[in-house]
């Protein structure tokens, strides 16, 4: 007959408990990280789906204002629109419209107006996209964002945008009091027409439970490591 016996080393145990309390630890902070990003899910989807108010007067604190659901008045400047790469409907190559509006203060909005493939880049073969007078518009609040490391730079001489810059698309456009965010127009519900607005995808990655999950499995399998290699076997 066998018996077993839990005989634990010294050196092995003063490696394995410092090793043990940080991966319980890291667990711990991935399931804090996972309250904190489901809150901020919430918030977000409160902001887009909430009743649209006005534009904000105080843009500091982007994150804050990200996704909200806004409504403004103003006349597009169509002669100032840029053209920004986008992949549409079915994985078809185009281009989102960005013009700016001018709303009644003389303040002025980029607004990404939706989507048209590649055939209808230029003006001249879309006159039926350019909007004319006053309009209100519904749309959501999005921050500007830079280039990918291994994407293409802007080309405002070609009229060929890759990422948000805000400030070069000013620039471009001769803005000088400009909103310091995008606005991504909503679609209307029976408007099937070019641009396609209401494209805005909530890209927002919640992996803190795998993570979590990952570093307690590590601290079970060091655990039962740990007991393996310290349990005998002994005859009787």
């Amino acid at each position: 007959m066998f018996s077993y016996e839990f005989k634990p080393r010294l050196w092995p145990t003063l490696a394995t408990i410092p090793m043990l309390i940080c991966l319980l630890q890291l667990g711990f902070w991935q399931v804090e990280r996972l309250d904190w990003k489901l809150s901020l899910l919430d918030k977000i989807d409160a902001r887009a789906k909430g009743t649209p108010v006005s534009l904000p007067q105080d843009a500091n604190d982007m994150d804050e204002l990200e996704y909200l659901r806004v409504q403004v008045s103003g006349s597009f400047d169509n002669d100032h629109e840029v053209t920004m790469y986008s992949v549409g409907p079915n994985g078809e190559p185009g281009y989102d419209l960005y013009t700016p509006m001018i709303l009644a203060n003389d303040q002025q909005v980029i607004v990404n107006r939706g989507w048209v493939p590649e055939t209808l880049k230029e003006v001249n073969t879309r006159p039926q996209t350019q909007i004319s007078g006053d309009v209100t518009i519904t749309a959501l609040l999005r921050k500007p964002w830079g280039k990918l490391w291994y994407g293409p730079e802007n080309e405002p001489e070609n009229n060929m945008w890759f990422y948000g810059d805000l400030e070069g698309m000013s620039d471009t456009m001769n803005l000088a009091n400009t909103f310091p965010m995008f606005l991504s127009a909503e679609k209307k519900n029976t408007d099937n027409r070019f641009p396609i607005a209401g494209r805005t995808e909530f890209n927002i990655v919640n992996n803190h439970l795998d993570y979590a999950l990952t570093w307690f499995g590590l601290a079970i399998v060091l655990v039962g490591i740990y007991l393996i290699a310290h349990i005998n076997k002994k005859s009787v």
